[in-house]
């Protein structure tokens, strides 16, 4: 009975009503604080910046109060050099301010490519691999009967390739194939001749190069540039016919110095 009697004293409500003001006080108090804090009145609109420099860009995000992070860049060979591809959160969004805006731009050159089209390849393989490296390329067809269907090798401005030679996106180059074929041409002599001079002999007499090897010991680069044709496979025999493209290996020597023969001139008749 007591405890009912309190509950419904006047002092039993002055004090449930100061509580009461004290936790909305305090909740309406909190609520500022974090209102304050958080700066959430404080948004503004992202501009549209796809297209323009990340000079220009940067500009027009500051001038809004937002910063931005370059997070990716892409080639394109319709893309401008240094401009904005896209930006996340994109153009007309609102979100508060000193947000980072993520930009990936257009990358002003184009990133390289390892080749790795080698001799011997098939058309087709090689083809599908310029295409995923972005090499542009063209086709030429060489008269080769070991290589008919295959890559013989990748030329860009009259330089041959290797397998690991790096190539721009975007460039372009010279894909050889090779052909057979039923005709047949005569074996020409290449004796006596440099790797250099026997080569171009061979490419007007429509046949092709095969292994060149070198006999006795070579120590420098110059003295594979002074050797001479020895022998070649197969040889020049009179009346024989190959097919068009056929290779021809070539054995190759230093070229020696021929001896000073010695003077007999007799001095006693002087």
């Amino acid at each position: 009975m007591k405890l009912l009697k309190f509950i419904f004293s006047k002092t039993f409500m002055k004090h449930l009503i100061a509580a009461g003001v004290v936790i909305v006080l305090t909740i309406g108090g909190l609520y500022a604080y974090l209102h304050i804090y958080t700066d959430h009145s404080e948004h503004v609109e992202v501009p549209d910046v796809k297209g323009i420099s990340i000079e220009s860009a940067g500009d027009m995000l500051s001038e809004v109060g937002l910063n931005y992070v370059l997070i990716d860049s892409v080639y394109s060979p319709k893309g401008i050099g240094g401009s904005i591809l896209e930006q996340n959160p994109p153009a007309l969004a609102r979100v508060k301010r000193n947000r980072d805006i993520y930009l990936t731009i257009y990358r002003s050159t184009a990133p390289t490519e390892e080749l790795k089209v080698k001799e011997g390849m098939a058309e087709g393989v090689a083809e599908i691999i310029l295409k995923n490296k972005g090499i542009r390329f063209e086709k030429t067809y060489e008269s080769n009967q070991v290589l008919a269907g295959l890559v013989v090798k990748v030329k860009k401005d009259k330089e041959t390739l290797k397998p690991n030679s790096r190539i721009m996106r975007g460039e372009k180059v010279t894909l050889v194939i090779g052909k057979g074929s039923e005709e047949k041409v005569g074996i020409p002599s290449l004796k006596g001749l440099s790797l250099d001079s026997a080569e171009k002999v061979l490419q007007q007499a429509r046949l092709t190069l095969g292994y060149p090897f070198y006999e006795g010991e070579l120590f420098t680069l110059e003295d594979s540039m002074q050797c001479t044709v020895r022998g070649q496979a197969p040889n020049p025999t009179s009346g024989k016919k190959v097919l068009v493209g056929t290779p021809i290996d070539l054995y190759l020597k230093i070229k020696l110095e021929e001896p000073t023969p010695p003077d007999t001139t007799d001095i006693s008749n002087l």
